[in-house]
């Protein structure tokens, strides 16, 4: 970049949200994925869609790389900006602009906490159901980009499912907008489908219309203490294969999990011997049917080798077993030197496969594994660990063999590498594998037909 460029930039956005300062952009250099910091030239905090439409106009103009970020949460390098430039974060366009009950949607900017935007639906009675992990630190604009799911998914689906409407600014810098509070919509090319999931590489989202519902009104959380994750696995398999039930959450934990939890949060979790857990959300509008619903599952559960469920009805009960849950990959960074964190998918009645393969491969090459996540939609989060006493070149050498063999697994029974992180840099090496060169060379015709000078969000997804 270029003295001219940063004084282009100063003249597009006030000053003080043009940062060049190194010192001051270090906490813009990485995200949560265990890759190198890579600063950017120059930080652009946006303010509205005007601004975006401006840098990315200049930075095309200037052939300068631009990395859209919101608040820095992703697990794959998405909003890492690996060939310099300009990185045009969104973290201040973070108005709720508006809860429209009578169309049932929520309009937002990109930058807005995803908790607030829950509790914003809430006051209104509505509920919007995508809830990932890090709600209460990751932004809307994100979940877009990398299509995020989360524990409800095995009900309600992800992210992409509740797009209504997008606007966002386009390689060109010019801003389109497909979509709003439309039920229904099949005018042309779906230009939100193609940008959801995109992570930020044909267009960066500058405000989302999601669809709402309202929510039921009761609510009982079941933890159920196994032997084996097999029998965790047949729980959901019984589940989908034999009852009428259908579960918002089916999450499971890993008893080193249980155990990371216990000690990084000082709450004493129930079963802390238990070898897994099952989380089970089960809600409905009527109590007495969730409740004949939960004992329902409880007899499934204990016909299995189950101990006898923790039935969690009030919020103080509900609250204790879900922050272990959305704390556990956040525990695991500060328990351990280093962790790769995969979240492979596979379809549901492949489920033993891929458990059983994952124990195998933990045994083989010697590794801290730590699987937990979303047994209920066949997401699996394989969390890898680095002790202290490993050697990193060694450990990420032993790491990159474990993944090579899991995804041949994964793959071989129909799953997929990325179920909810996205690809960005970190799983970029996979790419050929995952998908073949059919499929890969129509998503670059997208990219070149789109960002024909490659400028937003260079070196991720496509290898």
């Amino acid at each position: 970049m270029t003295p001219a460029t940063f004084s282009k930039l100063k003249e597009i956005a006030e000053p003080g949200r043009v940062i060049t300062d190194p010192a001051a952009l270090v906490d813009y250099g990485r995200d949560e994925s265990p890759g190198p910091q890579l600063l950017p030239e120059a930080l652009v905090r946006a303010r509205n869609v005007e601004e975006v439409s401006a840098v990315i106009a200049l930075c095309r103009d200037e052939r300068v790389p631009v990395t859209p970020r919101g608040l820095g949460t992703g697990l794959a390098g998405g909003s890492v900006a690996v060939q310099g430039g300009v990185m045009l974060s969104t973290e201040l366009m973070n108005e709720i602009l508006e809860v429209d009950t009578d169309n049932l949607v929520v309009r937002a900017g990109p930058g807005v906490v995803v908790e607030k935007l829950l509790e914003a639906c809430e006051q209104q009675g509505l509920f919007y159901p995508v809830d990932p992990a890090s709600l209460d630190t990751c932004s809307i604009g994100g979940n877009v980009a990398t299509n995020a799911g989360g524990a409800r998914a095995f009900k309600y689906g992800v992210t992409g499912d509740y797009v209504r409407g997008l606007q966002a600014v386009m390689a060109d810098g010019r801003a389109v907008s497909y979509g709003g509070k439309l039920r229904k919509n099949a005018t042309g090319y779906d230009l939100n489908a193609l940008l959801i999931g995109s992570e930020g590489t044909l267009g960066i989202v500058t405000e989302v219309t999601l669809r709402l519902v309202p929510r039921p009104k009761h609510r009982i959380d079941i933890l159920i203490p196994f032997e084996n994750l097999g029998q965790g696995v047949e729980l959901v398999l019984r589940v989908v294969r034999d009852t009428r039930l259908v579960p918002a959450v089916v999450e499971f934990i890993e008893r080193k999990g249980i155990q990371a939890c216990n000690e990084k949060l000082g709450s004493e979790l129930p079963f802390p011997h238990a070898r897994i857990q099952v989380l089970v959300e089960l809600e409905g509008n009527r109590r007495d049917q969730v409740l004949d619903d939960c004992v329902r599952l409880g007899e499934i559960a204990m016909d299995l080798g189950a101990e006898e469920p923790l039935v969690a009805d009030g919020p103080a009960d509900q609250e204790r077993l879900w922050t272990a849950r959305r704390k556990l990959a956040e525990t695991l960074k500060d328990l351990y030197a280093e962790v790769v964190a995969e979240d492979i998918v596979v379809p549901l009645a492949e489920l033993p496969v891929a458990v059983k393969r994952i124990a195998e491969l933990e045994k083989k090459h010697g590794l801290t594994v730590v699987p937990f996540g979303h047994i209920g939609d066949g997401n699996i989060h394989v969390d890898i660990c680095r002790l202290p006493v490993d050697e990193p070149k060694a450990w990420r050498s032993q790491c990159d063999r474990f993944v090579d063999e899991l995804v041949d697994c994964v793959l071989g029974v129909g799953g997929q590498i990325s179920a909810e992180h996205g690809i960005g840099t970190e799983k970029l090496r996979l790419m050929p594998r995952a998908l073949g060169a059919a499929e890969l060379d129509a998503m670059r015709a997208l990219k070149r037909a789109l960002d024909p000078d490659s400028i937003l969000n260079p070196g991720k997804i496509l290898p």
